[in-house]
Formats: C-alpha cells, structure tokens, sequence
C-alpha cells in the first residue's frame, strides 16, 4: 500500500511516501526558494558572453546568476549583454555551480508537457505503445507549439488530456503577456511546490493520505484521513536517519556501503551478517540490495553517475537476474534512471537524472568519522 504522510505541527512541516509502511521520500514541507528551483521562470538579463565556453552568464530576480548555454537558446545564436532573455531554471545552483538555464521552456500537467516554443510533438519514453501516443500526440499539439504526452497519458481519456492541454496554453498566454509588461530582471513564475509536484508525478497514485492538519491536505485530488502523529505510525524519523547512513543494513542481513564522492556514488554490498547461508547466497543478496538501492537512490536523491560492485557472481544469467530486479524496482521512481549493465570488472554501471538537491541528514554530519565495521564479500 502506498500512503502520504503530511505532518505540519510540532517539528518541521515535512511530508513522507511509504510504500508497504518503508519510506521512500522524505521533504520539508518549506516552500521557500521556490523562484530558484528547477522549473521557475525568470525574464533575465545578459550580463557576459563567453564565448570560449558557448555560454552566456544571465542575472535573476534577486542578483542570482545562471548559466545559458548557446544550444540552450533560440537558434543557437548567442545574446548580447543586456538583452533580455525569457529563461526557465532546468537545474537548480548547487555548491559553486550557477543555476542551469534553458530558453527551451516547458510546462508540464500530469498527463502532458507543453513545449510553448518547441516545433515536435511525441510520447513519453516510459509509454508502452509509443506508436500510438505519439499519433496522438501530433493531433492533439496545438499549432506553432511542441508536446510531450507523459506515461499517465496511457490511462487517460483524450478529452481530459484535451483539457490539461488547453489549460497548458491558457498559462503560457499568461506567462508570455507578463514577460511583456516586466523589465529584466524579474521572476514571472516560481517553480510548483512539493505537494503539487508530487500529485503531477508520481507514477503509482496513493492509496492513503494521513494528515495532523486539514489545512496542509486542502487541494488534494484525494481524499486524507486525520492522525495526531502520522509520521509515528511507521517510525519515519528512525527510517530517514538509517537510509542516510553510510552503512545500510539489509533484511537478510546483508550490507551497502554508500561513498558519495565529486564525481559520483559508489555503492559496495556485502553479505556481511547473512545468516541464511543455504542457496545461492551472493545472487539472493545481490537481488534484496538492488531493490534497497532503488529506494535509497529515490529518497537520497542521488543524480549523476552510480557504480555498484555487486557481490561476485558466476554467471551472465546471474548478473541480467540483478539488473532485471534494479530495472523493476527503478519503475515507481518518478525521476528517470538507466542502467547500463556490467563492466568488464563487473561492476555496475547507472545513472539517474538530476532533477533534485540531494537529501542530506546534517545531523550525521559530526559523524563521518565512525569506526567502519570490516564487511565481508
């Protein structure tokens, strides 16, 4: 069963998602800095070409600096500095790194992403008919526009899809006749919120809301239920804190050991404390770590490159066993993922598209340098 947990007394507003009562998501409900999260809209200004790294430097609303690449802007023809750009945030500043721009705009609906200045119309690659739905993309496209039909689009009638895509057209009127009436830098449109985002989504629907508060579940397309303390029912601040640890303990017993690094996340299982030594030991570990990994990876957050060195396996029928079971448990994560299968060392290569901040638990901060229990291959 799939439950949103929303808690907005006592300690930090914040919402969880569970799934058969193991979290899999864990936000803050703050909603502050919403205008520099992917997906906001800014009219920017030009403030340096360079040209050694096909990139413009644009400022915000606030004085806040994105980076534009040339093939990111219309034509691909850089600006001058001073003009005026109509941007849209496609990854969010992080560290030293300036906020990724794009002029390539989109404004996506559950079942739909309108393209407003885009020239194609066509499915999603999550849709399992990808003939059909891009036919039905290409009709539905309204003129001079491009369109995106989303995998929800599948289960839906075309004329509910007709009418988020008219509404998709009714904002971008919106969002263009303001950029008209605004001098840059300013910010037209913040980025949705969490609980908006996660409703636009998610790939499952929710079979459960529990709320301390009927005002945090106004708006939902769901029905919730009161609980004075829903995060206590399936212990999530206890959840959050073992997933973010750099040791993960498996059900069998088994281990992961996650070493987040510049480049990307190195991930190493063990079967540690298994004590079910019957069977095929290293497949049956290998098979409940990337289910784990699956989920971790969603609620950590993690984008970019990921390398997992499995526990040594003898067979190639072995190893498509594991990269079967990570690909199935990847299918619930809203954030796109690709597996790329093993390398020559065996280790196995993925990625996951960055879509968020990572999820850090500051309180493990001071303990970074904790005895590191010896795993066992």
């Amino acid at each position: 069963m799939k439950e949103l947990l929303l808690r907005t007394r006592g300690e930090e507003p914040a919402l969880a998602i569970t799934k058969d009562r193991r979290l899999t998501d864990y936000y803050l409900l703050n909603e502050d800095g919403l205008a520099y999260e992917a997906g906001a809209i800014h009219l920017g200004r030009v403030r340096r070409v360079m040209k050694s790294l096909k990139a413009v430097f644009v400022v915000l609303d606030g004085g806040v600096e994105g980076f534009l690449p040339f093939d990111e802007m219309p034509g691909g023809q850089p600006a001058q500095p001073g003009d005026s750009l109509l941007v849209q945030i496609k990854k969010p500043a992080q560290g030293g790194k300036a906020a990724f721009l794009t002029c390539d705009l989109a404004l996506p609906g559950r079942t739909a992403m309108l393209l407003p200045l885009g020239q194609y119309a066509h499915a999603s690659k999550r849709v399992k008919d990808k003939k059909a739905m891009s036919l039905l993309s290409r009709r539905l496209c309204p003129d001079n526009m491009g369109l995106v039909l989303r995998a929800k689009a599948q289960d839906a009638k075309e004329g509910d899809i007709q009418t988020e895509i008219d509404r998709l057209v009714s904002d971008w009127d919106e969002i263009a006749q303001q950029a008209k009436q605004t001098t840059a830098p300013a910010l037209i449109r913040e980025a949705p919120g969490i609980l908006e985002r996660l409703m636009r989504d998610e790939q499952e629907a929710f079979d459960r809301v529990l709320y301390d508060d009927e005002k945090a579940a106004k708006g939902l397309p769901i029905p919730g239920t009161y609980h004075d303390k829903p995060f206590s029912l399936y212990g999530i601040e206890q959840q959050l804190f073992e997933a973010l640890k750099r040791r993960v303990y498996l059900p069998s017993g088994g281990l992961l050991v996650l070493d987040p690094c510049e480049a990307m996340l190195v991930i190493d299982v063990n079967s540690a404390k298994d004590g079910k030594k019957a069977g095929n030991l290293s497949l049956r570990t290998n098979v409940e770590a990337a289910k784990e990994i699956a989920r971790l990876l969603r609620l950590r957050r993690v984008s970019g490159i990921i390398l997992i060195d499995f526990i040594d396996m003898d067979t190639d029928a072995q190893r498509q066993t594991v990269v079967d079971a990570l690909e199935e448990a990847l299918k619930d994560d809203r954030v796109t993922s690709e597996v790329l299968g093993f390398t020559r060392l065996g280790i196995l290569e993925m990625t996951r598209k960055k879509a968020e901040l990572m999820l850090k638990a500051q309180r493990l901060e001071n303990n970074t340098n904790e005895e590191i229990e010896e795993p066992h291959a």
